[in-house]
């Protein structure tokens, strides 16, 4: 038999940070998002669809941005319908816009860097106070996780 001399203590439930999900309108938006939404679910977090734009697009290339990404999203969400979400649309450089807002997350979730690109992943890796977790653009499987 085993006594307390304590009454116990409710659990406390500590808050989980958002998964945030970068979307820079690379054609990677699909691998993003559904890493991301499976992070979430695993983390029991919410996911924040965060697409950076850079300036000097037109109105119809920022529209078709707009749809592909908010696309991809959706079809992420199918895997889980009930997963609170926000999507947010902000102009300025990728890698940092990510890294400034992903400020309280629990996890950022970012397209691997090709060969050709600026390196959005690199920076966020080396500059953000959250996990950063890299996908192929073309699978959602998880690549790198620092």
């Amino acid at each position: 038999m085993t006594t307390t001399r304590w009454p116990s203590q409710p659990a406390r439930r500590v808050p989980v940070g958002d998964v945030v999900a970068g979307l820079a309108g690379d054609g990677a938006a699909g691998s993003v998002a559904r890493a991301a939404v499976r992070e979430a679910v695993a983390r029991g977090a919410r996911v924040r669809f965060l697409q950076v734009l850079r300036g000097g697009l037109s109105a119809d290339e920022r529209a078709a941005c707009d749809e592909a990404t908010f696309t991809a999203a959706l079809r992420a969400l199918r895997e889980a319908p009930r997963l609170a979400v926000t999507f947010e649309v902000v102009d300025g450089d990728p890698g940092p816009t990510f890294v400034r807002r992903s400020e309280g997350a629990s996890v950022l979730v970012v397209a691997q860097d090709q060969r050709t690109e600026t390196g959005v992943a690199g920076y966020c890796l080396s500059h953000a106070n959250c996990d950063v977790l890299t996908v192929h653009p073309d699978s959602a499987t998880p690549l790198a996780k620092a």
